[in-house]
């Protein structure tokens, strides 16, 4: 397995490094695994190959890349010198897309199986109707057991739990042959003692079944949302058990004994114990890890809004940071399934360097969502692949120079891309290569600047008083263009544009959110003192857990907010606000701060003044802050960046629709200061940053690259 080595600032040389603690983060990509170690102000990254039928193979190997840079075996950097390992991965998320995991039995209430089958209703939002699908089946209905019990919404039990049922439907699943079990019970955010009672027996007469109750899964009401929340992180259990294991193993083997911590989708670590028992707070991790980065980023530069762009081998990922912190997303649909887990807000759509470039079913051209993966890959990489992709359509236009790619440890077929996409687009469209890329490359950015306006406009929010930060290994080619598209004058290439979303773990915290649903109307103070009573509970809780972690107690940061609604409303808006606005009389700044916070949401004079206020679920997040890179800018002399300038390549330019003689630049002869204005192209060994027609970017102090479009 072959890794690539890169350091900071490419000035220095390997074995130049002060040995102390370092810190490393991994992230595992559909394409690429990329990592970030940091060791006081000096960063390595190393990139490996993806190695989807092991994934820790892939790890291990970006780990010899970073090691051999600091002129350490890995053994070594791991036993002696490694202070903290996170890791970020798509296992989760893999599971769910291609609908492999566990046989999954679920016991649930009598009378609503069939809830699993419809759920919120058959029909998505898509205004087309050939987008129309149903739900896939996660459950077979022979594996799913009607049990005799009721719980009301007063959490009072109306017909007791059959035990006796409960073993019989146990042991038939086990005869079936089901992985994990999970349990969903009606109003067991109320009274969770079935669901405690019937987990107790599955762990009993079953112990190798893994088991999930659904008020474990989510404590908050809203029993489908809360049931396929259940299902799924049975579902993604064995992978996710097996992924752990073989990461956990192989690092002790290597001589690292601190904890193995893992990233969740929340944007913040998880150790293993966590994981194993909710491996679906996994979905969304690598993602999630640009987010935090990026809106580290935000506080370093003082910018109050970022749009986000992650571009890799297989998608393309985009979030919003408002007022330097990522946005959370309430009760997330992961996949097509509905759950009542937070997530940060993501939207990700099928466009990264390795998707593949073809027809629909009425022969219009399209890109991804289907992608060519780490292996075969493109067709220019020469491994097989006989699908034409993105990083096809970029070698034939001239972005990439087919014998500089990645520093040139990896020549490009630039003639087989070519044929590949003439033969399988081209002929039918009676299009060239060059027309055929061209025409992909505008596709691509169309359909990516859709996706940012889903997280922007869509949200209410400006894409054009927003700074657009793009990174991934593919998307600094297209981001100026994306940015033309929604008017952003601003743009951040980071210095580590390719394993973003690696650093991005090093700069997150512990955090554990909880909730639990309490249905309060505000107006109401003859229930004051038990709300003040779940609070401390759920408070107490975050605290045993967080200190379970080995975090001191005293440091432990606790944020109270909750999803309020007005008196006759559906659903919820989430508000932070402080535990003491609870205790004042009436509805107090509590009213006026959530009429504040949805008129931001929703405009201009539409809260509802005269309603009741409705606290459905009370929302306690608890961070605990691990230590964090302390990056230094270095000193800045602006100049022209002439002696980075290391000739020209003829390239056709999608946005310009001309084949122009353009500037190419070197990035590591690119010293702080040094600018010009486009159009021009700079080359990082493992990413290309495009700079079109009267464009300028400059590398500041911390080794980013600022565009002004």
């Amino acid at each position: 397995m072959c890794a690539w080595r890169f350091v900071k600032f490419g000035f220095e040389s390997k074995g130049k490094y002060k040995m102390s603690e370092i810190s490393i983060g991994i992230d595992v990509g559909g394409t690429h695994t990329d990592l970030i170690a940091i060791m006081d102000d000096q960063v390595v990254r190393a990139k490996a190959l993806t190695t989807h039928d092991d994934y820790s193979e892939g790890i291990f190997s970006a780990l010899e890349g970073a090691a051999s840079e600091f002129d350490l075996s890995v053994d070594d950097l791991l036993s002696n010198h490694a202070r903290a390992f996170v890791n970020g991965n798509t296992i989760v998320t893999n599971a769910i897309t291609e609908m492999k995991g566990a046989r999954v039995g679920v016991l649930v209430t009598s009378g609503f199986a069939d809830i699993l089958q419809f759920g919120r209703g058959n029909r998505s939002n898509d205004f087309d109707d050939q987008l129309q699908q149903n739900l896939p089946q996660t459950v077979a209905k022979e594996m799913v057991a009607e049990i005799d019990e009721r719980i009301n919404r007063d959490g009072n039990v109306v017909v007791p739990l059959d035990k006796e049922q409960v073993e019989r439907e146990v042991i038939r699943l086990k005869d079936l042959g089901v992985d994990a079990i999970a349990v969903c019970f009606l109003w067991c955010t109320r009274n969770d003692a079935h669901e405690r009672e019937v987990e107790r027996i599955i762990r009993e007469i079953a112990p190798d079944i893994f088991v999930t109750c659904s008020v474990t899964a989510a404590s908050v009401f809203r029993e489908f949302e809360r049931w396929m929340t259940a299902i799924l992180n049975c579902f993604v259990q064995p992978p996710v058990e097996n992924f752990v294991n073989k990461v956990s193993d192989g690092l002790l083997a290597r001589g690292y004994t601190r904890a193995v911590e893992f990233f969740n989708g929340l944007g913040g670590v998880l150790g293993a114990d966590e994981v194993r028992e909710l491996p679906i707070l996994l979905y969304s991790s690598g993602p999630a890890g640009g987010a935090i980065a990026a809106a580290a980023l935000a506080r370093r530069y003082g910018i109050e809004n970022l749009l986000c762009g992650d571009m890799g081998g297989t998608s393309f990922d985009t979030t919003l940071v408002h007022r330097e912190k990522p946005i959370v997303a309430q009760r997330c649909r992961i996949g097509t399934f509905d759950t009542a887990i937070s997530l940060l807000d993501i939207v990700s759509i099928g466009a990264g360097g390795g998707s593949i470039v073809g027809l629909d079913a009425r022969g219009v051209p399209k890109v991804g969502p289907q992608s060519s993966g780490s292996f075969p890959g493109p067709v220019c990489y020469g491994n097989g692949g006989t699908a034409p992709t993105i990083t096809d359509c970029m070698v034939t236009l001239g972005f990439l120079r087919p014998d500089n790619y990645l520093g040139g440890r990896h020549a490009l077929d630039v003639e087989a891309a070519k044929k590949a996409l003439v033969s399988e687009v081209g002929d039918a469209m009676g299009w060239d290569a060059v027309e055929t890329s061209a025409g992909a490359y505008k596709l691509a950015v169309a359909n990516m600047a859709n996706a940012l306006r889903g997280v922007s406009i869509q949200r209410g929010h400006d894409p054009r008083k927003c700074t657009f930060v793009a990174y991934g290994g593919a998307l600094p080619m297209f981001a100026a263009a994306i940015c033309r598209q929604l008017n952003i004058a601003d743009m951040i290439v980071p210095n580590h544009s390719s394993a973003f979303s690696a650093y991005g773990l090093l700069e997150a915290d512990y955090i554990s959110r909880k909730s639990i649903t309490l249905g309060w109307g505000v107006e109401n103070r003859d229930q004051l003192a038990s709300i003040v009573e779940a609070r401390d509970n759920l408070e107490r809780e975050i605290l045993d857990e967080i200190e379970r972690a080995g975090f001191d107690r005293e440091g432990i940061q606790l944020r109270h907010g909750a999803d309020i609604r007005y008196a006759g409303q559906l659903n919820e808006l989430y508000m932070d606000f402080s535990p003491e606005d609870l205790l004042k009389e009436g509805e107090g700044d509590l009213r006026q701060q959530f009429d504040l916070a949805y008129e931001e949401e929703f405009g201009a004079e539409t809260a509802w003044h005269d309603a009741g206020l409705m606290l459905i679920n009370y929302v306690i997040t608890g961070v605990a802050v691990r230590q964090k890179p302390d990056l230094k800018p270095v000193e800045v002399t602006r100049h022209p960046a002439d002696e980075a300038l290391t000739g020209s390549c003829s390239m056709f330019l999608p946005d310009i629709s001309e084949q122009l003689d353009t500037p190419v630049y070197d990035s590591e002869k690119m010293k702080p200061g040094a600018w010009f204005q486009g159009p021009g192209i700079i080359e990082v060994r493992d990413t290309t940053i495009y700079v079109p027609r009267e464009a300028t970017v400059e590398r500041d102090g911390y080794l980013n690259f600022i565009l002004k479009l």
